[in-house]
């Protein structure tokens, strides 16, 4: 009994006089988690590369805690509440406009970690931040529903990091595994999925 009092005890003075530093420390940890269960699917019998870990930790881990870490903040003093209403807008507000912003963010940090050139830590945001971000609309519209309505501020972070633990394993794949694609906004107009000039003008038109 005593035990879990110490452990009570100390789990609210780390998530209320030192949730910046644990808000950072477990998105350190968790994404690093989640590039050591990537890199054990990759290969099964190779060896543990620690230093993309590090680069993992550091780039999205501290980045996204960080970010996290302040726009829960700014968010649940803008929008005060648990109601249905306030809760879809943050959802909204927290998919559409932050989300996007963390993972470029996330992505431009790795870049600099690794001493990439400008035209690639572009390429590998627009295309690799691209994939993760409709990864994104899968796993947190939901998620962050629970998250808004249920959990005090102080827990969000951690709440963010144990869901997405699975995001970080693919996080990492995408980010290590998947190929940038040369000429792609050329190839994403040529696909057709972009609408072109001709098409404003038939809207207009009609």
């Amino acid at each position: 009994m005593a035990l879990l009092s110490s452990a009570a005890s100390l789990g609210k003075k780390v998530f209320k006089k030192h949730l910046f530093v644990s808000n950072l420390s477990i998105s350190f940890v968790l994404s690093g988690l989640g590039d050591f269960l990537e890199q054990s699917l990759e290969q099964k019998k190779g060896k543990w590369n620690k230093l993309r870990t590090l680069q993992m930790s550091t780039s999205f881990g501290l980045t996204s805690g960080f970010l996290c870490h302040h726009w829960y903040n700014y968010l649940d003093r803008v929008l005060p509440g648990r109601g249905l209403n306030i809760v879809v807008k943050k959802v909204v507000w927290d998919q559409i406009v932050f989300s996007p912003i963390c993972i470029a963010a996330c992505m431009l940090v790795a870049a600099k970690i690794e001493n990439v050139d400008q035209r690639t830590a572009l390429q590998q945001t627009l295309q690799l931040g691209g994939r993760l971000y409709l990864a994104e609309w899968v796993i947190w519209p939901p998620a962050q529903f629970l998250n808004f309505a249920f959990l005090p501020t102080r827990f969000r972070v951690l709440y963010d990091n144990v869901i997405s633990l699975v995001y970080d394993t693919y996080t990492s794949h995408v980010k290590h595994q998947v190929e940038i694609v040369d000429n792609f906004e050329e190839k994403l107009v040529a696909s057709g999925w972009l609408p072109k000039s001709k098409d404003f003008e038939r809207c207009l038109h009609k």
